[in-house]
Order: C-alpha cells, then structure tokens, then sequence
C-alpha cells in the first residue's frame, strides 16, 4: 500500500536555505560603486568576489536574501551538460562551437569545484557523476547515439549497460544511461551560503531585501530601489528568471515554474531494496522534461523537475493555482520509479523559477548600446556549474581582460517573441515534449518496467 502524499508539507522557500541570522541591511541611501550587481545567487556573489580580488569596488543588491532563487532551490546537480543536449548543440550551432562548448563546460564544473577548494566551503559534494537514465528500451538508441555523438565532440561520458547499472546498485527502474563522468552531487543551499560567507567577510557591502525598482543604462548605470538611488560605472544584471520584471535582457529569457520534493531519510533496509545506490551518482531520465533524482549525505531522496509551468504574463512572480497539482505530479513521477518505497514519506515540497531560453544556452554578455551594462541570466535549469563560472568571466570582460571562454559563451542571444506570442511558442514547445513524455511513461506502465 502507497502511502497518501496529499498531506506533503510545501515549503515556501526550500528545505536547503532560510534567512540568514545576519540578513544584511536594505539599501536606505544613494550610493555610488564601481560596480553594482543586480542579484546574491551564484553569478552575482561570485562575479563579487572576482572583482574584489581585483581591487574593484562592488556591491550587491538582492530582493530578498542570498540565494532565495534558484540557487537555493535547484535539484543540486553539479553537471558538464550544455544546451539541450550535444545533438542538439551541434545542430544549431555546428561541430565546432559544440566542441567547443563541450570544453566550456568542463570548465564550469571545474571553476565550481575550484571554488568550494578555494574558500573551503563544505557543502556535502559527491562527485560521482550524473547519469541520463533510460526507462523504456524506447529511449535507448536514441540515448546511445547521442552519447556517441557527444564523445566525437570530447565529452567525458561513456555508455552504461544494464549489468553495469546493477552492479552500481542502481534502482532497477533505470534500465541502462550515460555517465557524464564530470560532477557530481552537493547541497546548492550550502554552497550559496558559502560564497556569501566569503563575499561579507571581504567586506563587500550586501544590500539584502533591497528590490531594484529598474535599471537605467547609460554612463554611468543608475539604478533605483525604494530606498535609494545607485550609480555605478558598470552594472551587472544577474537576476536571473526575475530580469523579467526589471530590465534587459530579461526580454530574452522565460521563467518556468519548477516543482521538487525531498523524502524522509531511507533505513538502511529501504536502501538496500533499492539496490544500495552506493556511489550516489546523480539521476535525470531520458525525457523531453526531464525527471531528477539524488540521494543526499543524509540518505534523503531529492527529485523532481517534470512537468514545468510557464504562464500567460511571462513572468516569474505568480504561483499559479494548479502549482500542488505540479508539485504532486513530479511525487507520483517518484512513487512510479521507487515502487520498493510505496511507505516512504515524502518530508516536504516546493517550487522555484528557471531561466529558460530558446536556444538553450546563457544570455551573458555587454549589452550592444552600453560599455557600461553587463548580464548573465538563463542557464536552463544548468546554473550551478554555468553561473559560478560566469563569475571570473564577467569580471574579465569588464576589466578588459582577454579571456579564451568570452568568444564561445559571449555570443548574441537568441531571438525571443514578444508577447503574447513567447507564450503560445513556449507553451506549444513544452506541450510537444510533455506529450513525448506522457507517451513514455505509458509505456512504461503498461510494461510494468518499474516493478
């Protein structure tokens, strides 16, 4: 018998992150900065940090606290994976930029494990690895062609069959996959903690439930909040799915409403019924929308991601009504892959923004009209390694210093409808890939893969 998850405690924030003890003050005065950073996640706290190392006077300004978006709230995947997929990414861009971005993102992995080493920020990482998972034999060889595809362009991933899975002790519902052999598995809680810990300890002033009203491009930047007026010589926007409601670039991104839960923590006899999962290699399925799961340090099960929402006003400040049916939907996805755990609770779920855009990668960069505006917003549901990278990035860019990454990331954004008509494509591109999936897991079901 399944337990009944309509009871499942939703969280307003997320079980990794709480206001901090030391909530930094609002802004309640005009100031002036070299640079002012719009946002405390992780491009806007490690782009501070760059630039202090530097000797470049900064600031911060978030609306609420360090890392109450995404960078709190995310799944807590430390992953090589770019664009769509490297198929994709070669398709839309050719062999050479998609080697090229296989490269770059090795180095977003590589940055991020750097910089937890450099400021010694414990934040439980596991690396282990990431395995796109098949479920139905349906999705194999398109899996293992990709996976092919993507070791012609130098991706460290290797193909994983089923006696493979088994002896990984891997839950039997995912039959087969590929192992990005780069990354692993953290807690983003702890992790944007710590680059806040280190950003105040240099003495970088934090200006936290300070809400940036607009930002108005020029030389120099002048940016308005309710208690005071910031002028700075270069601004960056780093805001992420909440640009929407501020300024440029946010034009080109669209916020997705994404639900995830975690479980009460698994006896030893549950995990051994489920095979032992002794290396904790992270999970993601082989869907359009894809499913996630992680066991943590705590033997807690972390999952969720399917099924996103994207509503009418293109923006990220509404919780739609049928957010506990989304919120449900990603548990039963969980129920279906963890039969052997029908009596687990589910201790809690919540939900938070995505940046998503129409070609999959980041809008960062200098604006075209302004020497004086930067950005770096929309990684596609891949921040944690992608946005601490973009850090020492946009420092470079804005000291002038050459830097071999600017020309593969750096590019012009794509193109995004205005409204209403980036509703109707977007919703018409997630209804296509939730169809797929429903397809999938039909198959599955009647199959009885999972039992």
């Amino acid at each position: 018998m399944q337990r009944d998850d309509n009871a499942t405690r939703f969280l307003e924030i997320s079980p990794y992150i709480s206001p901090p003890s030391d909530l930094q003050a609002p802004l309640s005065a005009d100031l002036q900065v070299e640079v002012a950073i719009v946002g405390g996640g992780y491009t806007g706290l490690s782009t501070a940090l760059a630039l202090h190392q530097a000797g470049v006077q900064v600031a911060v300004l978030e609306r609420h606290f360090c890392g109450y978006g995404a960078s709190g709230r995310n799944a807590g995947h430390l992953t090589p994976t770019i664009c769509k997929d490297l198929p994709t990414a070669k398709l839309l861009f050719g062999a050479e930029r998609a080697t090229q971005l296989v490269r770059f993102a090795d180095h977003c992995v590589e940055n991020a494990q750097a910089l937890m080493q450099g400021y010694g920020i414990d934040c439980d990482y596991h690396d282990g690895g990431n395995i796109m998972a098949v479920l139905h034999p349906s999705q194999e060889q398109r899996l293992r062609q990709a996976t092919e595809a993507a070791l012609k362009l130098g991706a460290k991933t290797h193909f994983i069959e089923p006696g493979e899975m088994r002896e990984r002790g891997l839950p039997k519902a995912f039959l087969c996959g590929a192992m990005e052999e780069v990354g692993g598995t953290l807690h983003p809680g702890k992790f944007v903690s710590g680059l806040r810990r280190e950003v105040l300890a240099r003495g970088i002033p934090v200006y936290e439930q300070t809400c940036v009203e607009r930002v108005e491009p020029g030389a120099p930047v002048r940016i308005v909040t309710p208690g005071g007026t910031v002028t700075a010589e270069r601004s960056l926007m780093a805001s992420n799915a909440y640009t929407t409601e501020i300024g440029p670039p946010g034009e080109r991104i669209c916020p997705l409403y994404i639900s995830l839960f975690e479980t009460a923590p698994l006896s030893a006899e549950q995990l051994a019924a489920i095979g032992g999962w002794a290396g904790r290699e992270g999970i993601y399925t082989a869907h359009e929308s894809m499913e996630t799961y992680r066991l943590t340090a705590q033997r807690t099960i972390i999952g969720g991601s399917k099924d996103v929402q994207y509503f009418y006003d293109c923006a990220p400040h509404r919780h739609g009504g049928d957010s506990d049916a989304r919120k449900r939907s990603v548990i039963r996805a969980f129920r279906a892959r963890f039969p052997a755990l029908a009596q687990l609770p589910i201790a809690h779920a919540w939900a938070g923004w995505c940046g998503f855009t129409l070609n999959f990668l980041p809008v960062a960069g200098r604006a075209a009209d302004s020497h004086a505006y930067y950005y770096s917003v929309g990684y596609n549901g891949h921040g944690v390694a992608q946005a601490t990278a973009m850090g020492g990035l946009l420092a470079d860019l804005m000291l002038g210093k050459h830097n071999p990454w600017h020309e593969v990331i750096f590019r012009k954004p794509a193109y995004m409808p205005a409204k209403p008509l980036r509703y109707l494509a977007v919703k018409s591109l997630l209804g296509a890939l939730n169809g797929i999936d429903r397809r999938i897991d039909r198959k599955i079901a009647a199959a009885g893969i999972d039992r």
